[in-house]
């Protein structure tokens, strides 16, 4: 039966309803502009009533409410579209690098311009036709000499260039691993939270929208796939490019608050011995974390091999090359075990090449690739050149024979680009410039030779099929060999007899142009060519970039005004609802007092009489 005290208890509860209601209400209005906060609502429910059929309930005309309570605060979040967010964000975390870097590739060649390469490469062919024609002139060769090193110059620079900005990729890397490695643990321990909030029954609204922040910041480094589990926990999932990121269980990165892989930057790698590599890693990217381990993993060696590089003619203890190597790894996680003691035993069973679809990760490894192929273009081209130029300027296969035009380092080391100079004895004396048709130096000669370096401008050349020669070479093998080997090559590409047969550059002469023809290779490219390659294909390749980040960042608009309008603040929305709730507030505290009036009568009036 209905009574004054259970009417008084009726606004009792409708005071707390609506004052809970007014305390979420401020809590909306104080993170307005805190990023990630999603706006809660409070959902009312109506308290059990009176009047429930029961033996020993009297007959009512009807149920009797009993109030109001809070049934629940939750926030306004939809799922699709967080997803969607995410993996639009690792996209343009994807090309969002790679315009960046690219753009920076384009202004170290600087093409086309009057001080790019290209231009370097046009003047120093100029002034060997300039010196066919005036062989004598001291003033030509002069100017061969002062061109050719202007050209090894730029191709040296250039590749500095490149290699500077490989480091600063790889730094990048290192700190993105460092993120993302914090970020999952700052995820498994909300997630611990969230779960411990969830068992109790309630909602943990903030501590799940901070959770979402964090997942939105990592799907810029690399895009997976979020699934739900029980008490509000989740697992985080890669998505892999071409292969599964791990090569053992499900792939789950972190699952509820079980981390399974960490990261890991690679610092270095060498040479131990004939089957394995030593690997410098540094845990989840931090530099204080630094451990050096052994391994033989399989992984490593098809990821190098796939490179094209022949690891079997490192020596041992020899250092890879900084661009080679890969820089992040997955490893098995062991949350009973230290990270830097988890290694001792089998870790190569639990050392893993991540193969990230899109993020900044993915962006910064293809860059680190595509920088790496810039350099080996550089040092195409800077071989070609040298092989090429000595060998017309000493008609022989013997580096030793005769002056050479570029230091004979460029034809034979790695790193050809960076090797690249003009013999200090042809810039001493200019006169060394073998000009003419016979082969010994000393006097002006006809220009014939001058004339054939000349029309090397216009020669095709399998510049790829003769720096491949290297790929054979041994560890052991002699420099003299490998100059021998290369300059084989280059004579057999491009130089033939008048009947077709192959020339012998111990007793034939290059420049004789009666008896042998430099006709080149039809299924080759000119040297220049070669370059203006390499030049638009970067072109082509920001330009993808550049739409691509265009495409994604008005994209990511029109889903973060759809998300803002589902889990933002408005403010206008937050005062009607203070209104409200206030309203309904002064309301229930008014029928409080009101009830106490009719208390007053009651007990008071009566009292009196």
């Amino acid at each position: 039966m209905s009574g004054l005290f259970q009417i008084f208890s009726v606004s009792k509860n409708g005071m707390f309803a609506q004052q809970t209601a007014l305390h979420t209400n401020a809590h909306n209005i104080a993170n307005a502009n805190t990023d990630g906060y999603s706006v809660q609502r409070v959902n009312l429910k109506t308290t059990e009533p009176f009047g429930m059929p029961a033996l020993t309930t009297p007959a009512e005309p009807g149920q009797l409410g009993t109030g109001v309570k809070v049934d629940s605060i939750t926030r306004a979040r939809d799922t699709f579209l967080d997803a969607q967010i995410r993996k639009e964000n690792s996209t343009q975390g994807k090309y969002g690098v790679r315009e960046q870097f690219l753009s920076e590739i384009e202004s170290i060649f600087m093409e086309p311009s009057d001080e790019g390469l290209a231009s370097s490469l046009t003047k120093f062919w100029d002034s060997w036709h300039q010196l066919a024609t005036n062989p004598e002139s001291s003033t030509a060769r002069t100017l061969v000499a002062q061109n050719g090193d202007a050209l090894a110059t730029d191709i040296s620079h250039h590749y500095t260039q490149l290699e500077d900005m490989e480091r600063n990729a790889g730094d990048l890397i290192r700190n993105d691993v460092f993120d993302v490695a914090s970020t999952l643990t700052q995820i498994r321990d909300l997630n611990e939270q969230i779960r411990a909030v969830s068992i109790s029954g309630r909602n943990p609204n903030d501590l799940m929208d901070r959770r979402d922040l964090l997942l939105d910041n990592l799907s810029k480094r690399f895009s997976f796939e979020k699934k739900d589990t029980e008490y509000n926990g989740i697992e985080i999932i890669p998505k892999p490019l071409n292969s599964s990121m791990v090569t053992d269980g499900d792939g789950v990165i972190l699952k509820d608050t079980h981390l399974n892989y960490g990261v890991a930057y690679v610092n270095n790698i060498t040479k131990a011995d004939d089957n394995n590599w030593k690997v410098e890693l540094h845990i989840d990217g931090d530099i204080n974390k630094r451990i050096e381990v052994t391994t033989d993993t399989a992984d490593i060696k098809n990821y190098l091999t796939n490179k094209g590089m022949d690891i079997s003619s490192y020596k041992e203890g020899s250092e890879l090359p900084y661009s080679s190597y890969l820089k992040v790894v997955n490893y098995k996680y062991d949350q009973y075990d230290s990270k830097l003691n988890q290694f001792k035993d089998g870790w190569d069973k639990k050392l893993f090449i991540p193969d990230y679809e899109n993020g900044s990760l993915n962006g910064l490894q293809t860059i680190n690739d595509e920088i790496d192929n810039y350099k080996k273009q550089l040092n195409n081209m800077a071989r070609i050149l040298a092989i090429s130029v000595n060998t017309i300027q000493t008609n022989s296969t013997d580096s030793t024979k005769r002056v050479n035009f570029f230091d004979t380092k460029a034809e034979y080391e790695l790193e050809a680009a960076k090797s690249l100079n003009v013999n200090d004895a042809i810039l001493k004396d200019v006169s060394l410039i073998n000009a003419g048709k016979d082969i010994e130096t000393g006097n002006a000669g006809n220009g014939e030779r001058a004339l054939l370096m000349g029309t090397l401008r216009n020669t095709r050349i399998d510049i790829l099929k003769i720096n491949s020669v290297g790929a054979s070479f041994k560890s052991d093998t002699e420099d003299a060999d490998k100059i021998k080997a290369y300059r084989e090559a280059f004579i057999k590409d491009v130089f033939k007899k008048s009947d077709g047969k192959d020339i012998d550059p111990t007793s034939d002469n290059l420049a004789d142009d009666k008896n042998i023809k430099m006709n080149g290779n039809p299924s080759g490219t000119t040297i220049d060519a070669y370059f203006k390659n390499s030049i638009a294909s970067l072109g082509v390749s920001n330009q993808e970039a550049k739409k691509m980040v265009s495409n994604e960042k008005a994209l990511l608009s029109q889903l973060n005004e759809r998300k803002e309008s589902t889990s933002g603040v408005s403010l206008d929305e937050e005062v009607t609802n203070m209104i409200q709730f206030s309203k309904s507030y002064q309301a229930n505290a008014k029928m409080i007092s009101v009830i106490d009036e009719l208390l007053d009568v009651v007990v008071n009036g009566l009292i009196k009489r």
